[in-house]
C-alpha cells in the first residue's frame, strides 16, 4: 500500500468539501485523513498504485494547488 502526504494552503470552508469530494471520487485512494498543518491543511492518501500527478491535477482542477511533501 502507498502512502502520500501533501500540504494544500489555507482554503475556504466550501473548498475543503470540495477536496474532500475529489479524494472520494479518486478509485486508487482507498483512504485519506485531512489535518491542521502549519499554514494550511495536510493531506494523507493511501492505496494502491497512487498516481501523484492525477492527485496533484485532481485538486488543481478545482482550484488547489497542492504540493507534494514525501512518499512512504
Amino acid at each position: 500500500m502507498d502512502n502520500l502526504k501533501f500540504e494544500i494552503s489555507t482554503i475556504s470552508q466550501n473548498q475543503l468539501s470540495k477536496v474532500k469530494e475529489v479524494l472520494n471520487d479518486l478509485v486508487d485512494i482507498k483512504d485519506w485523513q485531512i489535518a491542521p498543518y502549519i499554514d494550511g491543511y495536510l493531506v494523507s492518501v493511501r492505496g494502491i498504485n497512487l498516481r501523484c500527478y492525477a492527485i496533484l491535477q485532481s485538486l488543481l482542477s478545482i482550484g488547489v494547488n497542492a504540493e507534494k511533501l514525501y512518499e512512504e
